[in-house]
């Protein structure tokens, strides 16, 4: 699933909002991502990397923790 800062996403605890951070972890015992990261743009869940995203209001949830992605934003 490719992940994009503007995207809007469903996470597996009934929560729907527009991706506005993406953080990937650069340790695996920080699964987070919250003391050695790095921010992105987009990110393709395919790769598997550990991380999260910032969504809605001030939610946030792990990559695995997402369902489905609702709405792409219109870069045209």
């Amino acid at each position: 699933m490719k992940l994009k800062i503007g995207t809007k996403i469903a996470c597996n605890h009934n929560r729907e909002g527009v991706i506005d951070s993406i953080t990937i972890s650069l340790d695996k015992d920080d699964i987070a991502g919250e003391y050695n990261f790095i921010d992105v743009d987009q990110y393709d869940t395919d790769l598997n990397y550990q991380g999260t995203v910032g969504y809605g209001d001030d939610y946030w949830c792990y990559f695995h923790q997402i369902e489905k992605v609702l709405e792409e934003e219109d870069n045209e």
